[in-house]
């Protein structure tokens, strides 16, 4: 429905900016100018709006990055553009809105560690082998330590007692984490080709 579509639309700019537990359902309904009363309409609460906003958040992100793979020619390509999804989307989000999930949205929080463990976890190993096939990742890493290493790698960007906000932005935490693990897992050959995709000279 389209009423329901506006509402997860509107909640996004909100929900990532500020986190959720700071946004009331009244806050919602002055944003998107429509009643509490419409909202509940199409949403039973707040959870239940969390949760739907999640689920929608990470089915973009799965058809996102499929696509990135299935347009990229090499997995090196994969990664720069990759690296600039990212930059548009997770790097943006307000570390508290990971602390909040997992604190006062359980469902939610489920959603998000089902989507780790099925999609994310399985996509990178899947990126990490098509990278040792083509030679630009290296032969002897352990390909399912390094994709559950990156995955915790990401989460730990948001913790606040690593990476207090006020002194290290969430995006450029991300980004040289992100940079770090890349060049970590390229060969001479991959790291060749990623300094010509960023026109980075030897």
């Amino acid at each position: 429905m389209e009423t329901r579509g506006n509402i997860l639309k509107g909640v996004d700019g909100l929900f990532m900016r500020f986190g959720l537990k700071s946004i009331t359902m009244d806050d919602i309904a002055s944003k998107l100018s429509m009643s509490k009363k419409t909202i509940y309409q199409y949403f039973k609460d707040k959870d239940a709006l969390v949760s739907e906003f999640v689920k929608g958040f990470l089915d973009q992100q799965k058809i996102e990055l499929l696509k990135i793979r299935k347009e990229s020619k090499d997995v090196i390509e994969e990664l720069v553009k990759t690296s600039e999804y990212l930059k548009n989307t997770v790097c943006n989000v307000n570390p508290v809105v990971l602390l909040d999930l997992r604190k006062y949205h359980p469902a939610a929080w489920k959603i998000f560690q089902d989507h780790k463990k099925e999609f994310i976890q399985n996509h990178i190993s899947e990126t990490l082998r098509n990278g040792i096939f083509e030679g630009y990742f290296r032969k002897n890493m352990n390909v399912k330590i390094i994709s559950r290493m990156r995955i915790e790698q990401i989460e730990q960007g948001y913790n606040p007692d690593i990476f207090p906000v006020e002194e290290f932005p969430s995006y450029d935490v991300q980004i040289q984490l992100f940079d770090h693990f890349v060049y970590g897992i390229c060969t001479l050959k991959g790291h060749q080709l990623l300094n010509l995709y960023h026109k980075i000279e030897d």
